[in-house]
């Protein structure tokens, strides 16, 4: 099985095809925040909203300085003050290094009710149901946007969870030219390299190599 994944990294990652549709979300209008900066790493933020017509409050764990994690975890609720049958909807986002990647890992919510859970890295949603997602070079933030349709009176409870590993970024390994595909070039350039660093390292990187251009 983890071979086979490796293959289709690979594959998506070689022809630069994403695995979800273009959609750039619009932020909607701060919310008052409290910013709490644990030692883990961690982000705490509560966030709360009281209108005439709504309120809205999160509680959520987010990854301070993105390095090979995102992690995005909360809970939170939404009530319909009005009189109206109304939508209510939560939005946040930061921001990410802007390169390509490969992200592994989980996209999932819950709610008391019916509601609707769009996660997106730039302009790609990411799909819960997908296991892993290719983001291409647009991916410079995360956006997380809850919402919820609901009768006068009527409260939601929710709760979300993005645990996401970054398994490949920037350009490929075994790509030493840079132009995106590991061929033949890039066989050159490396044998050219033979004896300029440790021999051990120098025959992993030309497994590498070889591994991959048998891949594309």
């Amino acid at each position: 099985m983890v071979n086979g994944m490796a293959v289709v990294f690979a594959t998506f990652l070689l022809h630069g095809r994403s695995s979800v549709a273009q959609d750039c979300p619009n932020p909607l209008e701060p919310m008052p925040t409290v910013v709490e900066n644990l030692p883990n790493g961690m982000v705490r933020r509560r966030a709360l909203e009281i209108s005439s017509t709504r309120i809205v409050f999160v509680d959520y764990l987010r990854t301070r300085v993105v390095n090979d994690t995102v992690v995005d975890v909360g809970t939170g609720w939404m009530e319909n003050k009005s009189d109206v049958r109304r939508r209510v909807r939560y939005h946040h986002q930061f921001p990410l290094e802007r390169q390509p990647m490969i992200m592994l890992g989980t996209v999932a919510g819950g709610a008391t009710g019916e509601f609707a859970l769009n996660v997106h890295i730039g302009c790609h949603r990411l799909d819960p149901e997908w296991t892993f997602h290719v983001i291409e070079g647009e991916g410079d933030q995360l956006a997380l946007r809850i919402e919820s349709v609901l009768d006068p009176g009527q409260r939601v409870i929710f709760w979300w969870t993005v645990d996401l590993e970054i398994m490949v970024a920037g350009r490929l390994p075994a790509d030493r030219d840079g132009d995106g595909d590991v061929d033949l070039e890039d066989l050159g350039m490396a044998l050219q390299e033979l004896g300029r660093s440790d021999p051990e390292t120098e025959s992993a990187a030309l497994r590498e190599l070889m591994q991959s251009l048998g891949s594309g």
